[in-house]
């Protein structure tokens, strides 16, 4: 068998039906780049959780959250919300061993904030002077004081975005902003946090002194939640375990009452994330898959119709001495070409299209190596498949009933 003869005939075969095999790249190149495209966002996706999360919940971290629910739950709101205090926290900073500190928090919500006759929608949030540990710092000025927060003085902290919409180009350090009707100096600017793990943009929010937030703008004594820093990370049960201990106590609840508050563990943040990291990894690569399978169904069809217009083609090769294998394997390298070719084209599609994309959300740029290779494996397999068929076809057509 004359390899290379065989070889010539399958790409001038190729090239003298550019339209056809045209098509059948175009298939593979369809569902190998879309396989490709999809993996790279859902790992980008996945990744960019994972470091929010990270960022956000920290392994010897535990937030106590006001509301009904679950030990390890979020609250599920089926209960009072104004039963969790500071004093609480005091309690359990004090009861609870391995609590190292924590950092109370009110969330006020979207307020209009004012600054020279231009107004915006922000979302305002009570920390204590503790959240530059445990949550977030200031990229210039200074964060709020202890002092700050026992006097609830009126000062403030200002996210980038917030502080563009308000001042401009102007520096927002030293300036004053009104949140409804009352004064705050902007004393710090946040730290750069981009879309938070809830899909809120960080960087269009104001902190401001708990005590502030809830004797000024809420006129409230209690706290929607707060966060906990654990001495020893490992010992992260026990510790939500004596911190439930103690809070039940506190407000009261004996026997069969459901908690009026709810506790996240690091356990049920690992959790919630393999729960989103099956749900990428699962389903979009099988929806991917689909435009795989269409792929092979389009070489399938192309190549039954490629046998039956060069039926003549076949018939005058026989004639000549050509054998059956030989047929064979020159419709199987012709749909092998096809789909190597086709196959490469469509991973750099993939991969250029999901890094521009995954760029400009500014997620992580990430190439799946192993979804990438089976996309590619996958497309040479299913050339070899849809050309094996239609090729032992042609290889078995008689000379005489090919040259009818």
């Amino acid at each position: 068998m004359n390899v290379r003869g065989i070889a010539g005939h399958a790409w001038r075969g190729i090239a003298r039906n550019r339209l056809r095999s045209g098509l059948m790249m175009i298939g593979v190149a369809v569902g190998v780049g879309a396989l490709t495209m999809v993996s790279a966002i859902g790992e980008g996706t996945v990744q960019d959780v994972m470091d929010k999360v990270s960022a956000t919940f920290r392994a010897n971290n535990i937030v106590i959250m006001a509301g009904g629910g679950s030990r390890h739950g979020a609250a599920r709101g089926g209960g009072p919300t104004t039963t969790l205090t500071i004093a609480d926290l005091e309690s359990l900073e004090a009861r609870v061993p391995n609590v190292a500190v924590s950092d109370p928090s009110l969330r006020i919500g979207n307020r209009m904030v004012t600054r020279q006759g231009t107004t915006r929608e922000v979302s305002v949030t009570g920390y204590s002077e503790r959240a530059e540990r445990l949550t977030r710092g200031v990229s210039r000025g200074a964060y709020f004081s202890r002092e700050d927060v026992r006097s609830s003085a009126r000062v403030a902290l200002i996210g980038e975005d917030a502080a563009l919409g308000l001042f401009g180009s102007e520096e927002p350090l030293g300036k004053q902003v009104r949140i409804g009707n009352v004064p705050f100096e902007i004393v710090g600017v946040l730290e750069r946090g981009g879309v938070g793990v809830h899909g809120t943009n960080t960087d269009d929010q104001i902190y401001v002194p708990v005590s502030t937030a809830m004797r000024r703008l809420a006129n409230a004594d209690h706290i929607s939640s707060a966060k906990i820093e654990m001495s020893d990370a490992t010992l992260a049960e026990d510790t939500a375990a004596a911190i439930e201990r103690v809070l039940r106590e506190r407000h009261g609840l004996t026997g069969a009452m459901e908690n009026d508050f709810s506790i996240m563990t690091p356990v049920a943040v690992q959790e919630m994330v393999a729960t989103s990291n099956r749900t990428f990894t699962v389903l979009l690569p099988l929806i991917a898959a689909i435009a795989l399978v269409v792929g092979a169904l389009i070489i399938a069809s192309l190549m039954f119709v490629a046998v039956n217009e060069r039926r003549s083609e076949i018939g005058l090769r026989k004639a000549v001495g050509a054998r059956s294998p030989e047929i064979l394997v020159q419709f199987v390298i012709e749909a092998l070409v096809i789909t190597l070719v086709a196959g490469l084209f469509g991973l750099l599609l993939g991969a250029a299209g999901s890094q521009v994309l995954l760029d400009m959300q500014g997620k992580p740029v990430a190439l799946p190596w192993g979804a990438m290779l089976i996309g590619f494996g996958a497309s040479v397999a299913v050339g070899l498949l849809a050309g094996v068929l239609p090729a032992r076809r042609a290889a078995r057509l008689e000379p005489v009933e090919a040259l009818r």
